[in-house]
Formats: structure tokens, C-alpha cells, sequence
């Protein structure tokens, strides 16, 4: 998930063709909701997103998160 539409093409950058076909690229903002079911996900990694998120939006931003992991997953 990216708020940017920046993606490598996989077909071209992996050689495995199991996972090529197991990814996908989901481009959305958080501020906006997102589009996956709750309890979606084992393992959410968040990076470079300090200066994206505003000040007053990162208890939006931990609830979004936390409503698509499932119980027991982890966040880094």
C-alpha cells in the first residue's frame, strides 16, 4: 500500500513467479479509510510516513491500523 502510484514492475524484478502472482500494489490514503476488511492482515510494516501524517491525524492513523490487523498480528 502506497499513497504514491511508484511501484517496481514484478514480472520484471522477481523470479519468482508463485509471488508475482500472490502481490499486488494497493495505492490509497489512510486519511480516506482503507479498502480492506477489518482483520485483514498478520503483519503491517509502516516506514517514512513522519512528515506525511499530520499532527492531528495519527490517532486516526494507529485506529486505521489497527482495525485491518488481526488479532495478534505485528506492527513494525
Amino acid at each position: 500500500l502506497d499513497i504514491v502510484s511508484l511501484h517496481p514492475d514484478l514480472v520484471r524484478v522477481l523470479k519468482d513467479k508463485d509471488l508475482v502472482r500472490r502481490v499486488s500494489w494497493v495505492q490509497a490514503n489512510f486519511l480516506e479509510g482503507l479498502s480492506f476488511a477489518n482483520e485483514s492482515f498478520d503483519f503491517v510494516h509502516v516506514k517514512r510516513i513522519a512528515r506525511g501524517v499530520p499532527e492531528d491525524k495519527w490517532d486516526d492513523f494507529s485506529e486505521e491500523i489497527t482495525r485491518v490487523m488481526k488479532p495478534g498480528a505485528a506492527f513494525e
